[in-house]
């Protein structure tokens, strides 16, 4: 009898050992499979998606998100034709040729985002906030960056990673008592999953973006200065819109001065187009009062103020008279 409990147990460890052994077999296989050569910065990348994951995914939300963001501004379509051809000068630049597209969605939020596939958009709510082409430049370089050099799908295979681990830990934590510890992780790992891109992302494109830039004609410099005012608004945290931007795009200090390093190693001048951007801007900016004033709207109904609200949609038609408000 004693025998036999001591061989059941001992068939029981081994089971236990195989069920903790085996994810982690499967994540190191799958991790060491997963290597491959990123396009832009030539470092290896453990990538858990393909190349038409990528494809699928942006070709699948890029026209969903616009239409839920408020859809494609279509007021002035010379607007959109200016981002798009800037576009397509920096897209010719990029180390990783994707269908490129670009699109402006009229939505006053100052946020531009990309997918991955080459998907980008920058909202009306940024353009009255660039000064010249040299930022549009900068900005919509970066995105092509986040797309070229797979940062959508390396935060993917990291959320994959992370399920992985929780799945390891918490196998481990069934029998060791590490159930806490496999809790927190898969907190943490919700986190980390929800997150759009993390610093390094960041700070990778906008060097590579300036790279780009310089490329295409454009003068860096506009990448500097447009850091230099996203750290100087940060500041004003009563402004929702920029609380939004900045919770996807987070500026620093040490962004500002990478930049300028960046820029000391390019080469110097390149096209700036501030009065190109003012001309082709010209209709957004003369009628910003009226799309803040649709915006004031939509506060003063969500606070139970119609009368407040038809006042200020009101003024928004008189500016914008062609906009459907």
């Amino acid at each position: 009898m004693i025998d036999s409990v001591t061989k059941a147990g001992t068939a029981n460890e081994g089971i236990r050992r195989l069920r903790v052994a085996l994810p982690l077999c499967l994540l190191s296989l799958i991790l060491l499979s997963a290597c491959v050569q990123n396009p832009v910065t030539g470092n290896k990348d453990f990538l858990l998606v393909s190349e038409d994951w990528e494809m699928q995914i942006g070709t699948q939300q890029y026209l969903p998100l616009r239409q839920s963001q408020g859809g494609d501004y279509v007021v002035d379509p010379g607007v959109e034709n200016y981002v798009q051809g800037v576009g397509r000068r920096l897209a010719a630049q990029s180390d990783r040729k994707l269908p490129y597209e670009f699109h402006v969605i009229n939505d006053s939020t100052p946020n531009a985002w990309a997918l991955p596939g080459g998907k980008i958009s920058i909202n009306r709510g940024l353009l009255v906030r660039l000064k010249d082409e040299a930022e549009l430049a900068a900005v919509l370089g970066h995105e092509i960056v986040h797309a070229a050099a797979k940062h959508g799908a390396r935060g993917q295979t990291r959320g994959i990673g992370l399920q992985l681990g929780v799945m390891t830990a918490s196998i481990l934590g069934a029998r060791e008592g590490y159930g806490q510890q496999a809790q927190l992780l898969s907190s943490v790992g919700a986190q980390i999953i929800n997150s759009r891109y993390g610093q390094d992302a960041e700070l990778e494109a906008d060097r590579f973006g300036m790279d780009y830039m310089a490329r295409a004609g454009y003068d860096p410099q506009g990448a500097v200065q447009l850091q230099r005012t996203f750290v100087a608004l940060s500041g004003d945290r009563r402004d929702d819109a920029l609380s939004r931007l900045f919770a996807s795009h987070p500026p620093s200090v040490r962004r500002v001065n990478e930049n300028i390093e960046t820029a000391a190693r390019l080469p110097d001048g390149g096209k700036v187009g501030q009065a190109e951007y003012r001309t082709a801007m010209a209709r957004l900016f003369k009628t910003r009062k009226a799309y803040e004033a649709y915006d004031k709207a939509q506060l003063a109904m969500q606070k139970n103020d119609p009368r407040q609200a038809s006042t200020l949609l009101r003024e928004a038609m008189r500016i914008e008279p062609n906009e459907a408000h």
